[in-house]
Parts: structure tokens; C-alpha cells; sequence
């Protein structure tokens, strides 16, 4: 996912940092992370989480991220995925669900996913590098 993010270009990855987020997730009772296979390979997968809004107590989903294989993709996979976050996190209380797109990659595709899926746009996200 990383390699054809816009933040490819300019952000170091780094590995560790990313197994201790999935690790964190996992362990969490407040972390999503979730994984489609095909042939005993993982193809896709989707992470996320759960947390009091900044004002309130209420709580809001978030999603850190969903990435399908690029020969996956258009099949069923990433719409299996989404649903199931969206199940996760009324399950556990979420009063709101934001899937946001910033990686720069299919917007438009996967916002009309999110959009079949009963989510919203609700606004635009504006960057800066320095």
C-alpha cells in the first residue's frame, strides 16, 4: 500500500513502526485488523480503530487503512472488508464511521465503494509537505 501511496515519494517507511501498530491493533480490544485470503495468502486487509471523539465521549471508527493486492482488486474483497469494519464498529459502539481516502490511490472508485456502503462525504482533507 505504502509503495503506491502519495507517501512514497516523501515518507520513510518504516517496518518496525508498522508491526507495532498491527501488533497494538490485534491485541486491543479498541484495534481492527482485518485480512482476506485466497490460497492460503493474505490479499487484502483493512486496520482500524475505535476512540472517544476529541469533544465527547461518543465513540468514532476510524480505518488507518484498506489495501487489495492490485491483481485482486474489482472482485469482492474490498467490499467484504468494508462491511466488515462498518459491522465491527456498531458492534462496538460506534456512533460514528469515518474510511477516509488519503493515499491517493483509486479515490474515486473506492469513495463510491464507501458511498454504496452507506457511508457519507463529509468533507476534504488538505496537505502540505515541508
Amino acid at each position: 500500500m505504502y509503495l503506491e501511496s502519495r507517501y512514497a515519494q516523501n515518507s520513510p517507511f518504516d517496518a518496525d513502526k508498522c508491526a507495532g501498530l498491527a501488533r497494538d491493533l490485534i491485541t486491543s480490544p479498541a484495534g481492527c485488523v482485518l485480512v482476506v485470503e485466497k490460497d492460503d495468502r493474505v490479499i487484502g486487509w483493512l486496520a482500524g480503530g475505535i476512540a472517544e471523539q476529541w469533544f465527547s465521549r461518543q465513540l468514532m471508527a476510524f480505518e488507518y487503512g484498506l489495501f487489495i493486492a492490485p491483481e485482486h482488486r474489482g472482485g469482492s474483497a474490498g467490499p467484504r472488508l468494508a462491511k466488515s469494519f462498518i459491522c465491527w464498529a456498531e458492534e462496538h459502539g460506534a456512533a460514528l464511521i469515518n474510511m477516509g481516502i488519503t493515499t491517493g490511490v483509486h479515490e474515486q472508485r473506492t469513495g463510491e465503494l464507501y458511498s454504496r456502503l452507506g457511508l457519507s462525504r463529509t468533507g476534504l482533507l488538505y496537505s502540505k509537505e515541508v
